[in-house]
């Protein structure tokens, strides 16, 4: 596609932590897809912080699309749903204005009890409100879980961040969701 470039906000899941931005989902699916895709995940980020750092990271860089993946740390930092939704929807009304397209990432599951409640909370209205918005969603967390439902260990480094197996399903993923036609 002519003038394609994705921007990727997040926080240390997108940027790739622990292994860094070379291992990153993002840095995984672009060399398959060669397409422009800009890692802007930043280790400890927030949905607040990315509402912060949207007109920085995203407006001033012109892309076609920014794709939104946060939730861990809002999760850890026991941010209310309201809140946390509220900074989604102020970047996607952004985006919107500005001619930008969005795509929801859904934040992957957690290996702490208490975060993956309130990660799938989030996953909840996220999708809920990608279907009010007719915005695309990449299901992440669907590509570390089996068909039960449940968490693949195997795809983790630690309770909340990704192995290099973990990367590289949520590539999978990405690219799935990038050569099925959703951009």
């Amino acid at each position: 596609m002519d003038n394609l470039k994705l921007i990727c906000m997040g926080d240390s899941i997108t940027w790739g932590y622990p292994y860094g931005p070379k291992y990153s989902w993002v840095n995984l699916a672009q060399k398959v897809l060669d397409i422009d895709v800009i890692n802007r995940g930043i280790n400890g980020s927030s949905a607040e912080d990315l509402v912060n750092r949207f007109n920085k990271d995203v407006i001033e860089q012109f892309p076609s699309h920014v794709i939104i993946m946060v939730g861990t740390n809002d999760a850890n930092f026991r941010v209310p749903i309201k809140e946390y939704s509220e900074c989604i929807s102020t970047m996607f009304d952004t985006a919107k204005v500005n001619g930008i397209s969005t795509i929801i990432a859904l934040p992957v599951p957690s290996l702490d009890k208490w975060l993956e409640y309130t990660l799938e909370k989030y996953r909840y209205w996220l999708r809920n409100y990608a279907s009010n918005h007719n915005i695309p969603v990449v299901d992440f967390a669907a590509g570390m879980t089996s068909p039960d439902g449940k968490i693949n260990p195997g795809c983790f480094a630690d309770e909340v961040h990704p192995s290099k197996a973990g990367y590289q399903s949520m590539a999978d993923c990405f690219i799935n969701f990038f050569n099925s036609g959703h951009i």
